[in-house]
């Protein structure tokens, strides 16, 4: 579990708080070497290892939320699992992604830290935006790389997988402008086909006395 905090990569599950870690590329594959695993084999190990990183995430009350989030969140589970008759393993990645919201400055009040903070979100924002863009109109070159959020989900959105989006927005009416942008955004994301994403199984190994 990570948060990317002003472009940084904290890792939420180390002792060592605050903890930064590193993206690393080879081929297609993104990679955080160091990042904390934990293994889990119950619903409530996967909510307490959640609780226990979100103490540790960036948060700040602002003029308009109480617990603004200042970053962007990251869980990573990753699932084995293995068929006992034929021996094949099928192994996949979920990866959920709780974005910070894009906020206006002139409702936040945002100053020094905080102005930093929300000048960095709304820039990665706009940076998946951009990706969304070229993968709407099947680009030659997605800039992945332009920010680490979209770096960090290049697997997610290169057509290895099936993506999943949950767009919230405000009901009251004070935020009717920014709650047309979000619905717009994620009417436009609608539009976007990845394309039918491959299995990932591996046989079961064959004996000599089975040949």
């Amino acid at each position: 579990m990570l948060e990317i905090y002003v472009e940084s990569l904290i890792d939420l599950l180390c002792e060592n708080l605050h903890s930064e870690v590193e993206i690393r590329t080879q081929g297609r594959s993104v990679a955080v070497p160091g990042l904390t695993q934990v293994e889990v084999r119950t619903e409530d190990d996967v909510l307490s290892v959640m609780e226990m990183g979100a103490k540790h995430s960036h948060l700040t009350p602002d003029e308009a939320n109480t617990e603004s989030s200042c970053s962007h969140l990251l869980l990573i589970v990753t699932v084995e699992c293995t068929d006992i008759v034929c021996g094949v393993t099928t192994r996949g990645t979920l990866t959920l992604c709780e974005l910070a919201g894009s906020e206006r400055i002139s409702k936040t009040q945002a100053t020094g830290q905080r102005l930093t903070e929300t000048a960095s979100i709304n820039k990665s924002l706009m940076a998946l935006r951009q990706v969304f863009s070229a993968l709407k109109c099947n680009a030659l070159h997605v800039p992945y790389r332009n920010s680490k959020l979209t770096h960090l989900l290049q697997p997610c959105l290169s057509g290895d997988a099936k993506v999943c989006m949950f767009v919230h927005v405000s009901p009251d009416v004070k935020d009717a402008a920014e709650t047309l942008t979000t619905l717009a955004f994620g009417s436009s994301i609608r539009q976007i086909a990845l394309g039918k994403a491959p299995q990932n199984r591996t046989p079961a190994k064959t004996t000599k006395a089975e040949k």
